[in-house]
């Protein structure tokens, strides 16, 4: 029997280092199993393969491992691979088109748009054919290169042959883009594209697009010519996978409103040619189809309140409210609650916020005008403005917003001038050029001499780079030649729709030769038939209240279109008083043509003045 010290001794230590151990050891939490990224894990097999390959096999294996590493943004990984690629000359023509489409990928994710461009149209290209599987992707790139490079027709060529494999999972995004930029080519541009157009996608596009903007603002006709280019382009794209604007068209057409409540003060001339304008435009709609809305006519002259004709408008019926004209009625709509059915006012609020849900504001804002010449001048290189305008409340309103405009886009004004009822500008332009200190700086070296046969030349102020007028036709027919009398005929003048009386071609404009200004196309486009017919069988009526028939036109061309644009499913819109857009306030913006006095005649300038607006 062993002695008890020597069995219990050992099991003591034992236990107590057991128990010691069990204290001192930390149980430490599962280690988290890093994922395995099985493409990369691909791209590694496909690496080693290419290892035992050689040859066109080879170049294949490892530009598809290079293929799935640019997919997962490993650019480097992929650059390197693509490098491994001996002699792409030689490879089969699938494989020089993979090696030139992935480096003209890895070109354009390094921001080198050139040697993209080179990829895609050197030699190794030049086996693609409109059914090759990569031809979308290699389109798509071309059309986008080519776009960065301001060459929309080339573009819109290669989209359209990217789009041809309506099968394809980007088919329905090519479609798009290709949409978006047929509508943004001006019709001329159009026009170029059709007589150098070589292939049926392209001129199935291109004959789209012409029938979609013969009548923009009659969705029924638009419908029905779509339906006729469906017939005849049966085997086009664009007969099974129409742009969304279109496709949406049918859609927009039944939910149109059918009975509409017109609001205006028909005792002023002001009413009466919104309301000329608007019936015109309701005619010959008419005379396409018999589907037009029920119109109803409320006279607001002198109204003080418009709730009272607002809700009488509703209970008839009306599902469309156009109106009122006057600010203060506006002003009383867009204080309110929610308004009971959409409604198109024929003015503006004091308040650019919306108060009121459902209220649209469209109307002829000067403010619109003014940024327009602001952004005009500034594009022209301008920088130091001299302003010319009536001395009275209204026009102190839009000096200030001219000069605002032109001081947010980085201009300074120099000089200010005004004018009251007058038929001699002398006095006004000569404080505009600093002339009258001139002559007074001479009136005192006169008092000084002792000899009175002093000889004298007037100087003008040299540091003004236009002028901005605010003038209608006669008083500019006054002020212009004045500026030239008084050594200004140099100076470029830009002015606002005021300044024409819409006479395209008169002996009288020969006064205002030179100046620039923006007007609505309805003015300075006599061609249109709606407008020829508006002239031959309506009173004969001056410039400021044929713009007033253009908003009454637009309005009623607006009206199946306002959830569109409010929607966003369209940009903008082609209108008689200019291209019309929404802005996030629901207010009616108006980009307006530009032109120019030459030789008593207005002549239209193709300058593009959207760059500088906001």
């Amino acid at each position: 029997m062993l002695p008890r010290s020597t069995v219990t001794a050992p099991c003591k230590v034992l236990m107590i280092a057991l128990l010691t151990g069990c204290g001192a050891t930390e149980i430490s939490a599962p280690q988290p199993v890093t994922p395995v990224n099985t493409a990369v894990v691909q791209a590694e097999a496909l690496v080693r393969a290419a290892g035992e390959s050689s040859g066109d096999s080879a170049a294949r294996l490892l530009l598809e491992a290079a293929q799935i590493y640019f997919d997962e943004a490993d650019y480097s990984g992929a650059r390197k691979l693509t490098n491994r690629v001996q002699s792409p000359a030689s490879l089969a023509a699938e494989s020089q088109l993979a090696y030139a489409l992935l480096q003209a990928k890895l070109a354009m994710v390094s921001g080198d748009s050139a040697a993209a461009m080179r990829w895609l149209t050197g030699n190794l290209t030049q086996s693609m054919t409109e059914d090759s599987p990569n031809a979308p992707e290699f389109y798509t790139m071309l059309g986008s290169l080519h776009e960065d490079n301001n060459n929309l027709a080339d573009a819109i060529n290669a989209n359209a042959m990217a789009a041809r494999q309506i099968n394809h999972p980007n088919a329905a995004q090519i479609v798009e883009r290709l949409w978006a930029q047929l509508q943004s080519l001006e019709a001329e541009e159009l026009e170029q594209l059709a007589a150098s157009a070589d292939s049926y996608q392209l001129l199935g596009w291109i004959e789209l697009g012409r029938v979609y903007r013969a009548d923009e603002f009659n969705i029924r006709s638009q419908l029905d010519a779509i339906e006729r280019w469906q017939q005849v382009w049966t085997n086009h794209t664009a007969a099974q996978i129409l742009p969304a604007d279109l496709a949406s068209l049918q859609s927009l057409w039944d939910a149109r409103p059918r009975s509409i409540a017109l609001l205006l003060p028909l005792q002023q001339t002001a009413g009466i040619a919104i309301q000329e304008g608007f019936l015109s435009a309701y005619y010959e709609a008419l005379a396409v189809s018999r589907e037009v809305p029920i119109i109803s006519v409320y006279d607001t002259s002198g109204l003080l309140d418009v709730e009272p004709v607002y809700q009488d408008a509703v209970a008839a019926g009306a599902n469309l409210i156009i109106g009122p004209l006057n600010k203060d009625l506006v002003n009383q709509l867009n204080s309110g609650d929610r308004l009971p059915v959409p409604t198109l006012a024929l003015n503006y609020s004091d308040s650019p916020q919306i108060m009121t849900g459902n209220l649209f504001q469209f109307g002829l804002a000067p403010e619109d005008e003014i940024s327009q010449a602001a952004a005009l001048a500034w594009n022209s290189g301008h920088r130091q403005a001299a302003i010319i305008a009536p001395d009275t409340f209204n026009y102190a309103r839009l000096r200030t917003a001219f000069a605002n405009a032109w001081q947010n886009l980085g201009g300074n004004v120099v000089s200010n001038a005004t004018y009251g009822d007058t038929n001699d500008y002398s006095d006004v332009v000569k404080r505009l050029m600093a002339i009258d200190s001139s002559e007074q700086r001479a009136a005192d070296l006169l008092d000084l001499l002792p000899r009175t046969n002093l000889e004298f030349t007037p100087r003008r102020r040299q540091d003004i780079d236009f002028i901005f007028l605010v003038a209608n036709p006669r008083q500019g027919r006054l002020i212009k030649p004045t500026l030239a009398f008084y050594f200004a005929g140099d100076i470029p003048v830009y002015a606002l729709p005021s300044i024409f009386d819409g006479t395209i071609d008169s002996a009288e404009n020969r006064d205002l030769e030179g100046i620039w200004f923006t007007d609505a196309p309805w003015l300075l486009d006599s061609a249109p038939p709606l407008r020829q017919r508006a002239d031959a069988e309506l009173r004969p009526v001056p410039g400021p209240l044929q713009r007033l028939r253009a908003l009454g036109v637009d309005s009623f061309q607006l009206y199946p279109r306002l959830q569109q644009l409010a929607n966003a499913e369209v940009p903008s819109i082609p209108g008689t008083t200019g291209i019309l857009s929404l802005s996030g306030n629901q207010r009616i913006y108006r980009a307006l043509e530009v032109a120019r006095f030459r030789n008593g005649k207005v002549e239209l300038q193709a300058l593009d003045i959207s760059a500088n607006l906001d």
